[in-house]
């Protein structure tokens, strides 16, 4: 019989080198891979939250300043042959119990402070649902609620006369890194994390022009404290919001725009600049 012969001991070392070798190249194409699938569906995250809260923001802006519409206002037709459609609709009627008081579009539409944050507000009142309703809403109910989907006027013990005006303020908490509501009732919630900046401008029209300008809160503030101008002539909010991964994320001394407007680098994270504005839809003489 021919002699068995095993290998030598060079050949198994180099045969433990050439694995080595692969498996050292199949972890870092694993590692790179799982990389990129980590960047890519943190960025995805960070969008989604972005656009959750904008869409928050967004229902809270268009609706600031809004009131009652009386549909069915006590002026006599100017001609007897009118057409009763065409009679002038009423706003902010007095409230038929005289528990609510006024809504002051001057001053609870919109109010801001120096820090990022904002409150809008609008008038709350009792509206006639069109029937069939859920079972869970009375037929005449409120379907108005603020940035945490609530309206402390209709729980068992609030009324109109505690809670005339429906607010919502939304600030970010900078021990946190989270955009954060509070509601009508006082109640703050998260509505997104990962939040490491927040910028508001304010587009501001001076009476009797069209010139329009950008200004931030404090000099806003500073106008409305003046008799050159009031929250009333901001037309629009402009949010800036800043997100910022948890993935490290080598970026290799890259920049990126922040909120401000200046170059800032990645700092080895992902992170990501949103900006929208918004118009308030009530904003004007009425």
């Amino acid at each position: 019989m021919p002699r068995q012969r095993g290998v030598t001991l060079v050949e198994l070392m180099v045969g433990i080198a050439i694995g080595l070798l692969v498996v050292a190249v199949a972890v870092g194409a694993l590692m790179a891979s799982r990389g990129v699938s980590g960047t890519v569906s943190e960025a995805t995250s960070l969008q989604q939250q972005a656009s959750y809260a904008f869409r928050v923001i967004g229902q809270q802006i268009r609706q600031a300043g809004s009131l009652e519409l009386s549909l069915s206002p006590s002026v006599a037709p100017v001609a007897s042959d009118a057409n009763a459609a065409m009679a002038p609709v009423a706003f902010d009627p007095p409230d038929p119990t005289g528990v609510r008081p006024p809504f002051s579009r001057a001053s609870s539409t919109l109010v801001a402070d120096a820090v990022p944050s904002f409150t809008l507000g609008y008038q709350n009142y009792i509206e006639t649902v069109t029937p069939p309703a859920p079972a869970s809403i009375p037929v005449s109910s409120s379907l108005l609620r603020d940035c945490l989907g609530q309206n402390p006027a209709l729980a068992a013990s609030g009324s109109l006369g505690t809670t005339p005006v429906l607010s919502s303020k939304f600030q970010r908490n900078t021990s946190t890194n989270e955009l954060t509501c509070v509601g009508s009732g006082g109640t703050s919630q998260p509505i997104i994390g990962n939040v490491t900046d927040m910028q508001v401008r304010y587009v501001q029209q001076a009476p009797n022009t069209t010139n329009l300008q950008y200004l931030a809160a404090s000099a806003v503030i500073a106008n409305a404290a003046s008799a050159a101008g009031t929250w009333t002539n901001v037309y629009a909010v402009e949010v800036c919001l800043e997100l910022t991964g948890t993935e490290p994320a080598p970026t290799a001394g890259a920049t990126y725009t922040n909120c401000s407007g200046v170059a800032t680098t990645y700092g080895d994270r992902l992170k990501m600049v949103f900006r929208n504005i918004y118009q308030i839809r009530s904003q004007g003489q009425v």
